[in-house]
């Protein structure tokens, strides 16, 4: 039975690979830092976050979610024991801001951005912090 969509087949593994890749050109030509993961392994409960971004003295998790899974339990986790206010969901969904909360109550901002304008993450991230 064939796949819809290309990032369904490989399990968001493609996904990850190419957002990487963008961010590395991103990041060669403007910034002088490294891809950077989160990773929480505590007894019962892991979370993961694809990439950290960091502004100044600020981290921005990034996520990256594949096909229709809007699931964000590791971005949330991080965004509990952070204390910024701003999170990146890169996805085939629309761009978008929206203020969400954690399950455990932490407001913050999540920009949700088409594969696409993986590229413009740079300039829209400025543009958000300093709002």
């Amino acid at each position: 039975m064939g796949r819809k969509d290309i990032l369904d087949t490989w399990q968001g593994a493609i996904a990850e690979h190419l957002v990487a890749q963008e961010l590395r050109v991103v990041l060669n030509d403007k910034y002088i830092q490294h891809l950077n993961f989160w990773v929480r392994d505590k007894q019962g409960t892991s979370a993961e976050v694809d990439f950290i971004w960091q502004s100044g003295l600020i981290l921005i998790p990034i996520e990256v979610k594949s096909g229709h899974n809007a699931h964000l339990r590791s971005l949330q986790s991080f965004m509990d024991l952070s204390s910024g206010d701003i999170a990146v969901r890169i996805w085939s969904g629309p761009y978008s801001i929206n203020q969400v909360s954690t399950p455990k109550g932490k407001k913050f901002r999540l920009i949700n951005i088409p594969f696409y304008y993986v590229g413009s993450l740079p300039l829209i991230l400025e543009k958000v912090i300093n709002q």
